[in-house]
């Protein structure tokens, strides 16, 4: 220890600081910190996590919960155990609110139920998905609050995914990251994005029938207005799924070298672009695994 006397600016104290923080973010694999040099090398997941504001206990969470292959219910729990998330408590006057939205609007599994803190932050995530009312204010502000760090959450977990390689998960997580966007659970019909066009009733039926996206694209206006028993809605649903953002394509792979193979992609668009519903662009995300 540096008395005051000796190290007026305190130097010796700001690098023992700076030293302890690059030991704990290499530990966090969110850089390399090499003592003998003291030279720092930023790492993937440090840009990760410095592009999407997450906190270095956010991250070290991660490192420990987040797994090659996850069920939807612990990719929820999981991101209610972020450090953002830390301020939220649990309130005796919410129980019987939230057991009703655990019940009403929470599809997954729930772990540690309404009386645990990350159990009430899971019910709170999948009450935003779901769009479902909050009467009490508490619970009302507490999702608010959950709601502003959620979607970049989703979106740090699946970039992180991405740039390990793990191709089930970056797919799921890709798939949530859409769910937080739109409000809309991937298991519900993907037409639901155009609820203020098409009624409630007609999404139920499609859902009810299992009729999926491809298979509405080859059936005729009859035949989906037969199939939902709305034989004057045919026409409107044929028309939205021509909106729907689709794409036809086709690969061919060439060998480079005995390590890099090369690939040709031709992407047809195939929907009708409607500026109130796609804006200005639209992106999208080819990945490619390597079996």
């Amino acid at each position: 220890m540096v008395p005051v006397i000796g190290d007026p600016s305190m130097g010796a104290k700001q690098r023992s600081f700076i030293i302890d923080a690059a030991r704990s973010l290499d530990k966090a694999k969110m850089m390399r910190y090499d003592e003998k040099s003291g030279n720092f090398y930023c790492t993937e997941l440090g840009r990760i996590a410095s592009h999407f504001y997450l906190q270095y206990s956010s991250v070290e969470t991660y490192n420990e919960m987040l797994r090659r292959h996850m069920s939807e219910s612990e990719v929820i729990n999981m991101v209610a155990h972020s450090s953002e998330f830390e301020n939220i408590v649990v309130r005796e006057e919410e129980q019987d609110e939230l057991e009703t939205l655990a019940r009403k609007a929470c599809p997954l599994e729930v772990k540690g139920g309404p009386t645990d803190k990350h159990g009430k932050i899971s019910i709170l995530i999948q009450v935003f998905i779901s769009r479902a009312s909050v009467d009490s204010s508490s619970l009302h502000s507490d999702a608010q609050y959950i709601s502003q760090s959620l979607g970049r959450i989703m979106r740090a977990l699946f970039e992180i995914c991405l740039r390990r390689g793990w191709s089930e998960m970056t797919s799921l997580l890709l798939e949530y990251c859409k769910a937080v966007d739109r409000k809309i659970w991937p298991h519900l019909h993907p037409l639901r994005q155009f609820d203020r066009d098409i009624s409630p009733e007609i999404l139920w039926k499609l859902e009810e029938r299992n009729v999926d996206l491809d298979r509405l694209y080859e059936m005729e206006e009859n035949d989906i207005g037969a199939l939902i028993r709305f034989s004057h809605q045919g026409r409107l649903v044929k028309q939205y799924v021509g909106y729907f953002p689709h794409v036809n394509l086709s690969a061919s792979v060439s060998p480079i070298t005995r390590t890099v193979l090369k690939v040709d992609l031709l992407i047809t668009p195939e929907f009708v672009w409607k500026d109130r519903h796609h804006g200005m662009s639209q992106r999208w995300l080819i990945i490619v695994e390597v079996c």
